[in-house]
């Protein structure tokens, strides 16, 4: 019978199907495969390869089973798993998750997803009256899990001691317990039992393990004994776990590890005692009136900060000649109390809600109101009408301008910082009040970070247009210190140059000037300035050194050979000749170089100087010869005959 139809259609149907030639075979079974609806079914593969169980055991029986489970999936994806032979009176907590076993491995949670965990209701007993074992079902919340290995966490509380699971057996108690039941088996059984501590340390119970077959040795099991002040713990390690069937565990406790510790009886608290215990006391209204305080807080702070960033951007920007560039152009009235409540909504769904999809968009959205683009800088920015260059001394031009005040939303000033270090605490303090409930929701309160990230790192002072004559100092002051580490030997003279506009009595550039005091014919001086341009996250500072040489001159041909790395423009006057190099890094290092470069190859060599006994010499000869030259000369005159 065909899913859908009636049993007198499917058999018309498929007697119509038979008298049909190859190709009509074809052409129906294309036609059933597209129009008949059923039901699409997902193929997916199961094997567990390992639980390491933790039961924590209390004096008053009362203990919690925590397992890890390591799940092998294929196929996909795997929306439910289902473990069976849990504790009957098993109650869940809300803290269970899943991970990627390679995260798990590095101890990381940055890819968990949390998972549900709830008991299903008992079924039936069976036809041989025995009951099914009770059924602890995980659910993965979204699209579940695909293809890979994984790692689910889940915890759960049970009571021991009503279950009559341990029972005292002279000065030692006996605790039994059955894990879950594997339908593949494992390779390798692990479980961790904590008790409190006691005289006497916990033991394996070989006895109580032992098959009821006698022709049957008990399984191998390996004990691991750590004693503590508080706890004592038994580690059991069993190298096989049959498929189907569950496996029993047994020790030998202390019978005092589960007594409780008689104390002295103490008089009751006085009436005022009383009081202030009630009065401080923890109750679920209390809870909602703090968290009603905490959200009106949170909106009315953030809006506040929203508020005051928009008004300092545009302040700051005003004086810097550029208009500010929010990401949501939006009226200030409307900006800040909207960025304040998506924020407060986004937080409250990402504490409540067990996917953090929906509170984390909203978080976005606020983040997104108070964000600030690099402003654009207008054209001609960097265009300059006449002036004149003047010296400065170097103490004088190169004193650090003063720090900027007023601006408190900024991470790049000392307020700016210490404003959001504290804002961090606060956030901090959230998070860590948040994981005592649920480290999930805890660390989702801690992305929530990018909130401030967006308000203290946009908008800055360094995204608008630099002061030519103040905002090169900090590079210029290291470079003159370079550089005159670098010309040891060499005198010469680091000074300021300013730059004045006509008609105006404020700089508008300031360089550094560096002369030898011996340099060749036709130098005329090496200067070192920085040029800005706009960029993604700011002003690009870009140093560069400018060397000015009379042309034809001696000091031109002696940098011939290092004018092959420069560009070559006009002076300032027309025989002037200005070579400009720039570093291949803007770096302080690497422009401090190029100028003792330069400095040492513009140095006019010194005078050969002769020494004292050859002058001595030269003296006498010259002295010689002059009177050679005024002594008269004897003339020779014939014999007489």
């Amino acid at each position: 019978m065909l899913p859908g139809f009636s049993p007198r259609l499917s058999s018309r149907f498929l007697r119509g199907f038979a008298r049909l030639p190859r190709w009509g075979v074809v052409l129906a079974a294309f036609v059933v495969s597209v129009g008949v609806p059923g039901v699409a079914r997902a193929w997916v593969e199961v094997h567990v390869a390992g639980d390491e169980a933790r039961v924590t055991v209390e004096r008053s029986g009362a203990a919690r089973v925590q397992h890890k489970v390591t799940l092998k999936i294929n196929g996909g994806p795997l929306r439910a798993f289902d473990v069976a032979g849990v504790d009957p009176d098993a109650a869940p907590e809300a803290d269970a998750y899943v991970v990627p076993l390679k995260d798990a491995q590095r101890s990381s949670l940055a890819s968990a997803s949390p998972v549900v965990m709830e008991m299903l209701p008992r079924e039936k007993p069976r036809d041989d009256g025995s009951l099914p074992p009770p059924v602890l079902r995980a659910r993965f919340d979204g699209k579940g899990l695909g293809r890979g290995v994984y790692v689910l966490f889940f915890r759960y509380k049970t009571e021991l001691g009503q279950r009559s699971l341990l029972r005292e057996e002279g000065a030692m108690t006996r605790l039994t317990w059955s894990g879950p039941v594997w339908d593949d088996g494992l390779d390798t059984m692990r479980t961790v039992f904590q008790v409190p501590a006691a005289p006497t340390e916990p033991r394996l119970d070989e006895a109580a393990g032992a098959p009821e077959d006698e022709g049957l040795a008990p399984p191998m099991t390996l004990s691991t004994v750590r004693r503590g002040r508080e706890h004592d713990e038994l580690e059991l390690v069993r190298p096989y776990a049959p498929k189907g069937e569950a496996v029993r565990w047994a020790l030998l406790a202390d019978a005092r590890a589960f007594k409780p510790v008689v104390e002295a009886p103490k008089a009751g608290p006085a009436l005022p005692v009383r009081a202030f215990e009630a009065a401080t006391a923890w109750t679920p209204d209390r809870e909602k009136t703090l968290y009603a305080v905490a959200a009106v807080a949170l909106f009315a702070v953030f809006t506040g900060l929203v508020a005051a960033k928009v008004r300092e951007v545009s302040r700051v920007s005003e004086a810097a000649g550029v208009s500010p560039r929010p990401l949501v152009p939006m009226p200030l009235l409307a900006r800040a109390p909207l960025a304040g409540a998506t924020l407060v909504a986004g937080v409250t769904l990402e504490l409540i809600l067990k996917s953090g999809t929906a509170g984390a968009v909203l978080v976005a959205a606020a983040t997104a109101l108070c964000v600030h683009r690099t402003p654009v800088w207008p054209r001609g920015a960097m265009l300059r009408g006449p002036g004149k260059w003047l010296p400065v001394a170097e103490a004088e031009a190169l004193r650090m301008p003063p720090r900027p005040r007023g601006v408190l939303l900024d991470v790049s000033t000392r307020a700016g910082k210490g404003l959001f270090v504290v804002l961090l605490g606060a956030l901090g303090a959230g998070v860590w009040f948040a994981w005592q409930r649920s480290p999930y929701h805890a660390q989702l309160l801690g992305l929530d970070v990018v909130a401030l990230l967006g308000l203290f790192c946009t908008g800055r002072l360094g995204e608008l247009p630099p002061d030519p004559a103040a905002a090169p100092i900090p590079l210029l002051r290291e470079v003159s210190r370079r550089v005159k580490r670098g010309l040891k030997g060499v005198e010469a003279r680091v000074v300021g140059r300013i730059r004045v506009p006509d008609g105006t009595p404020d700089a508008d550039e300031i360089r550094l000037g560096i002369a030898p005091r011996a340099a060749l014919p036709g130098f005329v001086g090496i200067e070192v300035g920085v040029v800005y341009a706009p960029g993604a996250g700011g002003a690009l500072a870009m140093p560069e050194v400018l060397l000015r040489v009379t042309a034809g001159s001696p000091c031109e041909e002696a940098v011939l050979r290092l004018a092959v790395n420069a560009r070559a423009a006009r002076g300032r006057r027309p025989e002037e000749r200005v070579l400009s190099f720039t570093p291949r890094l803007p770096t302080a290092r690497m422009t401090a170089a190029i100028a003792a470069a330069l400095a040492r190859a513009v140095v006019a060599p010194e005078p050969v100087k002769e020494t004292p006994q050859k002058d001595a010499r030269g003296r006498a000869q010259a002295v010689a010869r002059e009177q050679a030259r005024r002594s008269p000369k004897k003339v020779a005159t014939p014999a007489a005959a």
